[in-house]
């Protein structure tokens, strides 16, 4: 019947793969779990980024230190820009201000100064307070000695120690930039999981009602394989885009992309790696698909595709605080594996662009070899009705 029809009617591929495409789009825009899954994302995304926002603001407030028997102005010039300065008539005022909420009162004393707070002074509180004693107590001393301490002060050279350490000097922090690419990874890793595991699911419905045997009378195997590939490729492609767009955004709104280096290049790349990951992983859950005749049967031919995924998904969750180790210096070059680990060594500088490209070169010549593998097993068990098909006994069937 195939034959006959094409004979015909003239059988065209391009036709083929855009109405199988054009199909599943509509199929998956349609689908309530990814339409879910889709928003559940972006509301953890975009309400995470707001939430360490809010944090990291709360818990940057300075300490508020309260003096008394002591110019204020004077106390925030030594205490310097980390602690809030403010001023009390009087210690029994400068107590009120501490039990109201203040951090801690510096009042002066016959002899001395006294600290004041209720509970452990916060460290930062006891330095300032300790480098406002020492302060006033030298500027007296030089005042009864008859020296100007204005005077004494401007001509003390900077006594400043920096610190220097030769392992990172002239290296820039890329922590920021590397949390954020391993971030936007589990984001591409999170989507790919999602529409090539439909794929694979689409596979089996169809095969299991029988439906397949109807669109193959009319569509080669293959088209249908690419078709289908191609239809999760386009709808991930945009959820992916609006998912790290809408990231960046918010990132913006809230202040923290000033304080994260990225390149410019980092999206682009998480893209590339979604569409080689989709492309890769997708061929082998329609691969798993096709091995079964019914739904329940898919999950034991999905596990060693699973088990694949998982090695893709753990080093960059464990090795972002150390990209420039050895297993990761590895890995980046090793199909699949690459697909986390280059964009994040990437943005940490240890890996140049070019090397970038040569890595994702070989993760695209290993999906083209899967993606030839998968045609065949796709093209000899799709319409296998019978007893379930391992993965050994169809490749070597292939």
């Amino acid at each position: 019947m195939s034959t006959q029809m094409n004979t015909q009617t003239g059988y065209s591929r391009a036709s083929a793969i855009r109405t199988v495409t054009g199909r599943e789009i509509q199929v998956a825009t349609k689908n309530k779990g990814i339409i879910a899954t889709f928003i559940i994302v972006l509301v953890v995304v975009v309400a995470g980024i707001f939430v360490i926002n809010f944090f990291a603001n709360r818990d940057s407030d300075d300490p508020r230190l309260v003096v008394a028997g002591t110019e204020a102005s004077a106390v925030a010039d030594i205490a310097g820009t980390g602690v809030d300065v403010d001023s009390a008539s009087d210690r029994d005022a400068a107590v009120s201000a501490v039990e109201d909420g203040a951090d801690a009162a510096l009042v002066r004393a016959d002899d001395g100064f006294e600290l004041i707070s209720d509970g452990t002074p916060n460290p930062v509180i006891s330095a300032a307070a300790q480098a406002v004693a020492s302060a006033v107590a030298q500027n007296e001393a030089l005042s009864s000695v008859g020296v100007d301490p204005a005077e004494f002060a401007a001509a003390l050279p900077d006594s400043t120690v920096t610190t220097v350490d030769l392992s990172d000097e002239g290296q820039e922090d890329t922590t920021p930039a590397v949390v954020t690419t391993m971030l936007g990874t589990m984001v591409v890793l999170t989507f790919i999981m999602i529409f090539a595991g439909n794929v694979g699911g689409r596979v089996t419905e169809e095969k299991s009602s029988r439906v397949v045997e109807i669109i193959l009378a009319t569509i080669r195997p293959i088209d249908l394989l690419i078709g289908k590939v191609l239809a999760m490729l386009v709808v991930g492609f945009i959820g992916t885009v609006v998912i790290l767009g809408a990231a960046v955004a918010s990132l913006s709104v809230a202040g923290l992309l000033d304080e994260v280096s990225i390149d410019a290049a980092t999206i682009p790349v998480l893209l590339v790696s979604f569409v080689l990951g989709m492309l890769f992983f997708s061929a082998l859950y329609a691969a798993a698909g096709s091995l079964v005749s019914k739904a329940e049967d898919l999950g034991s031919t999905q596990m060693p595709v699973m088990l694949i995924f998982f090695a893709v998904l753990y080093p960059p969750i464990f090795g972002w605080s150390a990209p420039d180790s050895t297993v990761m210096e590895v890995l980046a070059w090793i199909p699949p594996m690459s697909l986390g680990v280059a964009p994040m060594r990437y943005a940490a500088g240890d890996m140049s662009f070019g090397l970038l490209a040569a890595s994702y070169g070989v993760l695209a010549l290993t999906t083209l070899l899967v993606l030839l593998l998968v045609a065949r097993i796709y093209r000899g068990s799709i319409l296998n009705n019978g007893k379930k098909m391992t993965w050994m006994r169809a490749i070597r069937s292939s």
